[in-house]
């Protein structure tokens, strides 16, 4: 018996299986193995399926319905699995169905979307596994066909086909070595058995359903994510750029230069609009080619070292947490460590300091670039990880006289069991604030208390400071930092500040001067007289203008560097290409 479905039905079809995957989230991120362990397949999949569910109006016609479903697939993939979904429901709008089916599918067609869509999620990948979602689809796509021809009634097909698929995804638990390890499937193969499952029974009874909470499970669940070796990963960020191509293609060069910036590359188009999923250390890198290749509209990339580290407990630790304004090797900070990236915003585009924004990036967008405050849930996401895995964490923010984070984080930590949490306020930015979390956790790393180090470094903060020699007030004007009237008079006389930060952690001009060399001599004279117990030195693009200050400083010190690092994009932003800053801890006085 043939079974027409209409352009209503599947969409109610669409959002069935939408919420079922939606409802399967914590399991799909418990079982989450490939490529990374990083515990967020659930929640990128989730987030697709929400995202779908609200962007989905009901249809005018199939046509209608294809082409929506292509594009709020596209802009609301995450992660390597929701981006091959995206492709896989791009690929029924391409499958061209006949001007007669655009108010009633019949089963045929329906099977030709399916093929369809594995087709086009096959091709977007650069190196296809067996045992993920892609063997999923596959399987479904030829288990629907065949029986169609044989048995013709949509519910007979659906069960044959369903049932074939959910053997093939319970057998993934058997292919790949990480799934073999925790003895569970490929969550993103589980997550399209749950949304194959929602969706096609839904054409059948031709209405929605609530998940069922109580169902039995496929297979036995972990409590938790359990990976008896934890191996290292060759790339660090899971990096996703959207833009809008001025064509229909990204350019085979581009494919080929992304291709070697890592692996796990998958590109996905709807239109004009691409996507690309990489893991990469390069992530400003795969920013700035995709920026060649047109308008960037979304850009964002995932610590997954952080996200593996993050699997694991650990009793006994405490977890130090910066942000990125904090200039200071993260390899220096321990593995206890965490760097919250904070936004700056240019053309309508958040970047994310220190990860999706190269330096060239922030040369070039200079007088455009903004910081942009994390919201709540911003602030949410990145520490609700860490207090899951830690008994205890110290949170070191940069001065909240410059920056809304400190209230951030006091308005998400009020929830937090008191003794967890300490907050401090650095009252500095930069490498002083640097100096005070490499202080902080060199003492945690030796098993001080939690209390003892926030303590110590609220004791410390007012002996550490920071002096920067500016090349101009280009940039103080551009960024809006400097009053542009003001700054123009100020710029035409030669005027050059050296700037420090006060008591109340706010920025101020501590000398000045009217040509560079002097501004660097005022700067190395007033770090001389301080005698200072340790020192650091950070620049933007000044490699050898650093290298001969920290040469100089040295040998009149008589103490090398702490470190010599770049400069946060955030901070550069205001400092402009050639500043240079020396932060260091004065000693402290007898008696006190």
């Amino acid at each position: 018996m043939d079974h027409a479905i209409d352009p209503l039905a599947f969409h109610r079809a669409l959002l069935q299986g939408a919420r079922r995957v939606e409802s399967k989230r914590e399991e799909l991120n418990r079982i989450n193995a490939f490529p990374v362990p990083d515990q967020d397949t659930g929640n990128n999949l989730a987030y697709l399926m929400a995202q779908l569910r609200r962007q989905l109006p009901v249809p005018s016609g199939f046509g209608d319905l294809l082409t929506r479903l292509s594009e709020a697939s596209l802009l609301g993939a995450r992660g390597n699995s929701g981006v091959i979904f995206s492709q896989y429901f791009h690929g029924f709008r391409l499958a061209g169905l006949p001007s007669q089916e655009a108010d009633q599918l019949p089963v045929a067609a329906l099977a030709r979307l399916l093929e369809q869509g594995y087709s086009n999620a096959y091709r977007s990948i650069q190196q296809p596994r067996e045992g993920t979602i892609l063997t999923a689809m596959r399987s479904l796509a030829e288990s629907f066909q065949p029986v169609a021809d044989q048995l013709g009634d949509l519910r007979a097909m659906t069960e044959a086909a369903l049932a074939r698929l959910k053997a093939t995804v319970l057998d993934s638990m058997n292919v790949l070595p990480q799934q073999r390890a925790m003895r569970v499937p490929d969550a993103g193969a589980m997550g399209f058995l749950y949304f194959a499952e929602g969706f096609l029974r839904a054409l059948l009874c031709g209405k929605a359903e609530e998940p069922d909470a109580a169902e039995e499970p496929y297979f036995e669940q972990p409590a938790q994510a359990m990976h008896p070796a934890q191996a290292a990963l060759p790339y660090r960020f899971c990096t996703e750029v959207l833009v809008e191509l001025p064509g229909e293609e990204l350019a085979d060069g581009i494919r080929q230069q992304l291709a070697a910036l890592g692996d796990s590359l998958v590109v996905s188009q709807a239109g004009r609009l691409a996507r690309i999923h990489l893991h990469t250390n390069e992530p400003g890198r795969a920013v700035d080619l995709m920026a060649e290749a047109g308008a960037l509209a979304q850009v964002k990339a995932d610590d997954m070292h952080m996200q593996q580290r993050l699997t694991r407990s650990y009793p006994g630790q405490t977890a130090l947490v910066v942000d990125s304004i904090a200039d200071v090797p993260a390899d220096l900070l321990g593995p206890h460590a965490y760097v919250l990236p904070m936004n700056l915003l240019a053309q309508g585009v958040s970047y994310q300091d220190g990860r999706t924004i190269s330096s060239q990036r922030v040369k070039a967008l200079s007088g455009q670039l903004s910081s942009s405050q994390l919201n709540g849930e911003e602030v949410r996401q990145f520490l609700a990880p860490i207090l899951h895995s830690y008994d205890r964490v110290l949170v070191l923010s940069v001065s909240s006289a410059m920056s809304g984070l400190h209230a951030r984080y006091q308005e998400y930590l009020q929830g937090v069991a008191p003794g967890r949490v300490r907050l401090v306020d650095s009252r500095l930015n930069s490498a002083a604030q640097g100096l005070l979390a490499l202080h902080a956790a060199r003492r945690l790393a030796q098993g001080d208390s939690l209390d003892n180090v926030a303590d110590a470094l609220e004791a410390r903060r007012a002996r550490t400071r920071i002096l920067v020699s500016l090349p101009s007030l280009d940039a103080m004007i551009a960024s809006g930092r400097l009053n542009r009237r003001i700054g123009r008079v100020l710029r035409a006389v030669g005027y050059l500040p050296l700037i420090t930060i006060n008591s109340k952690g706010e920025g101020t001009v501590t000398g000045l001067s009217f040509s560079r060399r002097r501004s660097d001599r005022l700067l190395i004279n007033r770090v001389l007289a301080a005698k200072p117990e340790e020192w650091a030195l950070v620049h933007v693009g000044n490699q050898p203008r650093a290298q001969a200050a920290a040469a100089s400083l040295q040998a009149a010190i008589g103490k090398e560097a702490a470190y010599i690092s770049g400069i946060s994009a955030v901070v550069a932003n205001f400092s402009g290409e050639g500043a240079w800053a020396v932060a260091y801890v004065a000693p402290q006085e007898d008696g006190a």
